[in-house]
């Protein structure tokens, strides 16, 4: 039997099966490349819209992605969100263009989906979320890693008291990035830097797990980038039950993913993919995740909350929660 390799096969599945048409909530796309890209993957595979539209800084990237899956390229920002049929919006654009593009969203009564961060700095997403409230939309916060199905399980069993008390969490996410002029390691647009980028999904996966922290703290390295050289980030924080959490992150180290809560009696960790549960000394069989993943769970969601009206689980609340925690780490960055 030949073998498919996996890029190969899922490359192949989706050219087979993404369409632009698959729902009844009509939607827009600020941002088609990079994430952009794959966030439009999410949106088809989840069949509750139809991409209606779309508009990129580059025009090209929009024109090419409109080509391909048979929908309409809007030379302007202001000419998607004018349009009537257009009820929501995805944005997935560079950190430091969230506010604008969300009070643009806004103003123009369309239901909003952004990508995480909502802004890079808490006070930034207060005053986004009066201005959504003001405009009677729906502001839903990209933070897909809580809605992973190994971050729905582990809640589960920690739920259960098979292991006991949690105690304490531990998690690191590293990514190399080495392009001098990524945005994301630019002082100006990502001040949180990797810890802005990476280590706020853990955070957010432990605020999901454990409640908003009653306390944090942490310290900087680098970040915001303002010299060569390697970064780092950590934070601790201290949530209710005494339960307590670190996270780190790093552009600076090869991609690396865990996170481990220790309990009473037992841990559970994962990379992301595999739950790895430990109960009184005997490793259990992993528990591999076949479900739906969290890049497609969180467009049902906002689906989901469209059509029904049901409160957004990481709306900007959630949103100015976790910058609260990564704006403690330190470091002096403020926007």
């Amino acid at each position: 039997m030949i073998r498919i390799p996996k890029k190969i096969a899922s490359a192949l599945y989706n050219r087979l099966t993404l369409r632009a048409q698959r729902g009844p909530i009509r939607i827009g796309l600020i941002g088609v490349g990079g994430w952009g890209a794959s966030n439009a993957v999410s949106i088809m595979r989840s069949r509750r819209f139809t991409i209606a539209g779309v508009h990129d800084a580059q025009n090209s990237v929009a024109e090419r992605f409109a080509r391909r899956f048979k929908t309409r390229c809007f030379d302007t920002r202001e000419e998607l969100l004018s349009n009537p049929e257009i009820q929501a919006i995805c944005i997935t654009v560079p950190n430091h263009l969230h506010g604008e593009m969300v009070r643009a969203c806004a103003e123009a009564g369309k239901a909003i989906f952004i990508e995480k961060p909502l802004a890079s700095s808490a006070d930034e997403c207060g005053a986004l979320a009066q201005c959504c409230e003001e405009h009677g939309v729906l502001l839903q916060v990209g933070h897909q890693m809580r809605r992973e199905p190994v971050i729905r399980a582990m809640k589960h069993e920690l739920e259960s008291g098979a292991y006991g008390t949690p105690l304490y969490a531990h998690g690191v996410y590293t990514l190399e990035r080495q392009q001098r002029d990524d945005w994301r390691k630019d002082a100006r647009l990502c001040p949180g830097g990797s810890m802005e980028q990476l280590g706020i999904h853990l955070v957010d996966a432990l605020v999901y797990l454990f409640g908003v922290p009653r306390h944090s703290s942490g310290w900087a390295r680098n970040i915001p980038a303002t010299e060569d050289g390697p970064d780092w980030g950590s934070v601790s924080m201290e949530f209710d039950d005494d339960v307590r959490a670190t996270v780190s992150a790093s552009f600076s180290s090869p991609r690396h993913l865990e996170m481990t809560v220790f309990c009473e009696h037992g841990e559970l960790s994962t990379d992301g993919t595999v739950l790895r549960l430990m109960q009184n000394g005997i490793e259990k069989r992993p528990m591999r995740m076949p479900e739906t993943p969290g890049s497609v769970a969180q467009f049902i969601a906002f689906a989901d909350s469209i059509e029904n009206g049901a409160i957004s689980e990481t709306g900007a609340a959630e949103a100015q929660a976790v910058m609260n925690v990564i704006e403690s780490m330190g470091g002096g960055f403020r926007v």
